[in-house]
C-alpha cells in the first residue's frame, strides 16, 4: 500500500505542474525556427518557381500587345512581252514595295494596359501560391509539434501505468488486490501502446510533409520542440477581414479583371475608329529612269452592327467580373469570420481546458488517491480519473495546435474551406474507448 501510493503520488506532482506552466507562457510572436522553415520552403519549393517562371513569361506580354503589326516587304517583277525586256520596255519593271499597318491611336496603348492587367492576374496567381505554401508549412509544422508532444504524453502516460502495474502485481501476489485489477492496467498499457503507433505514424507524415514543401529529402531530421500554447488574436473582426481584403490575392485579381473588362470595352468602342496603312515603293526600269511610289490606305469601319456587339459583349462581360469580384468580397468575409469566430471558441475553450477541466481533474485525481488509500473508492476510480487527465492533456494540446493553424489560415486569405473547420474550436475527438487511454485523431491539418 505504500508502494501504491508513492505512484500515485508522484502521478499526481507530474501532471499538476504542466498546465500551470503553460498558463503562464508569454505570448511571443511566431518562433524564429518556424520562420526559417517559412523562408526555407519560399526560396526552394518547386511549385513556387514554377509560378514564378510563369509570371516572367506573362510580364513579356505586355510588350507584344503594345508592338506595331509587322511590316511587309514584297518584290515584285513586272514584263512588257514575252522575252524579259528590264531596261528596254518602260513598261518592264523591277519593283520593291514596303506597306506598314497603322492602328489608330489608343488601341495599342489599350491593348497594353490590357495585357498589363492580366499580368497582374498571374502576379496574383503567384501570391495565392506563396501564401498556401506558407500556410502549409505553419499547418504541418504545428501538425508534427502536436504528434511530438503528443508522444512525450502517452510516453508519460505508459511509464505511469507500467509503475502501477507493478505494484498491482505484488498486491495481487500476497493476495491484497484483485485479479481484475492487473488485468484491466494491463488492458490500459496495450491501448498506450496502440495510441504511441500512431501518435508516430502521424509525426512521421507530417515531417514527410514539411520535407516536400521544402524540397528536402524524404528522410531529412527537423528539430520541432516549441510549445503548443494558445495566443489569442488581440485584433477585432473588422480589423481582422479587412486585413484579409488587403491579403487576399483572389480579391486582388478580381479587382483587375473589372479593370481589364473596362479596357476592354474602351477597345471595342475604339473599334469604330478606322486603322491606316502606309505603303511606299521602289521601281526599277533597268536603263531607264527608276519610279517610285507613296501612298495611305485606311479601312471603312462599316461594319457596325459587329462592333456594336462586340461593345455590348465587352461591356456585359465587364458587368460579369464586377458581379464576380462583389462574390469575392463577400466569400471571403465569410471565411475570414468563419476563421475567426472558430479561433475565438478555441480560445474559450482552452482557457476552459486550462484554468477550468485540468486542474479539476488534477482534483478529481488527488480525491481519488485519498479515497482509495482509506478504501472508499476501489481502484478502477484512480485510474480513471488518472486516463481522464491524460485525455484532456491531449486534448488541451490539440486545441492549440488547432488554434494555431486557424492563425496560419487566417493568415493564408484563402476562399476555401480549411480542414481544421470541422468542428468546434476544431479540436479532434479524443477517442477514449472503455478505457480512456490517449487515442485519437490528430486534428485537422
Amino acid at each position: 500500500m505504500t508502494a501504491l501510493r508513492f505512484v500515485f503520488f508522484s502521478a499526481g506532482v507530474a501532471l499538476c505542474g504542466w498546465p500551470a506552466f503553460a498558463q503562464e507562457a508569454p505570448a511571443t510572436g511566431p518562433e524564429p525556427a518556424l520562420q526559417a522553415l517559412v523562408a526555407e520552403a519560399l526560396e526552394r519549393n518547386p511549385d513556387l518557381l514554377a509560378a514564378q517562371e510563369g509570371l516572367n513569361a506573362a510580364r513579356e506580354r505586355v510588350a507584344q500587345a503594345s508592338a506595331l503589326p509587322d511590316p511587309m516587304l514584297s518584290v515584285g517583277y513586272t514584263n512588257d512581252g514575252w522575252a524579259p525586256s528590264l531596261g528596254r520596255q518602260e513598261m518592264t519593271t523591277l519593283a520593291l514595295m514596303a506597306s506598314q499597318d497603322l492602328p489608330y491611336p489608343g488601341k495599342r496603348g489599350l491593348k497594353a494596359d490590357m495585357a498589363s492587367r492580366e499580368t497582374g492576374q498571374v502576379e496574383q496567381q503567384v501570391e495565392r501560391v506563396r501564401l498556401r505554401i506558407a500556410a502549409d508549412v505553419k499547418r504541418a509544422y504545428y501538425g508534427l509539434l502536436l504528434a511530438r508532444q503528443l508522444q512525450a504524453i502517452t510516453r508519460e502516460q505508459r511509464d505511469l501505468w507500467h509503475e502501477i502495474e507493478g505494484v498491482v502485481r505484488a498486491r495481487y501476489a500476497v493476495g491484497q488486490g484483485a485479479q481484475q485489477d492487473v488485468l484491466r492496467i494491463q488492458v490500459e498499457i496495450t491501448r498506450v501502446e496502440q495510441s504511441a503507433a500512431e501518435q508516430m505514424a502521424e509525426a512521421e507524415i507530417r515531417l514527410a510533409e514539411l520535407n516536400r514543401l521544402l524540397a528536402r529529402p524524404p528522410d531529412a531530421p527537423l528539430d520541432a520542440s516549441a510549445s503548443l500554447t494558445v495566443e489569442p488574436l488581440a485584433l477585432p473582426l473588422t480589423e481582422t477581414v479587412e486585413r484579409a481584403r488587403q491579403v487576399s490575392p483572389e480579391l486582388a485579381s478580381a479587382r483587375l479583371a473589372v479593370e481589364r473588362g473596362r479596357l476592354a470595352t474602351a477597345l471595342a468602342q475604339k473599334e469604330y475608329k478606322p486603322d491606316f496603312s502606309v505603303q511606299a515603293s521602289y521601281v526599277n526600269r533597268g536603263g531607264l529612269d527608276p519610279m517610285w511610289q507613296a501612298g495611305v490606305g485606311i479601312t471603312l469601319p462599316v461594319q457596325r452592327r459587329r462592333r456594336a456587339a462586340a461593345v455590348a459583349e465587352a461591356g456585359a462581360l465587364t458587368r460579369t467580373t464586377e458581379r464576380f469580384a462583389e462574390s469575392v468580397n463577400l466569400q471571403l468575409r465569410y471565411r475570414t469570420q468563419e476563421r475567426f469566430t472558430r479561433l475565438k471558441s478555441t480560445e474559450k475553450i482552452a482557457d476552459l481546458y486550462l484554468k477550468g477541466i485540468v486542474p479539476q481533474d488534477r482534483m478529481s485525481v488527488e480525491a481519488a488517491i485519498a479515497n482509495y488509500q482509506s478504501a472508499r473508492v476501489p481502484f478502477i476510480a484512480v485510474l480513471e480519473a488518472l486516463q481522464t487527465l491524460y485525455a484532456d492533456r491531449a486534448t488541451l494540446l490539440r486545441l492549440g495546435a488547432d488554434h494555431a493553424r486557424l492563425l496560419a489560415s487566417l493568415d493564408e486569405a484563402s476562399l476555401e474551406a480549411n480542414a481544421d473547420m470541422s468542428g468546434a474550436g476544431g479540436a479532434a475527438p479524443v477517442t477514449l474507448g472503455a478505457s480512456g487511454a490517449v487515442a485519437g485523431g490528430m486534428g485537422g491539418r
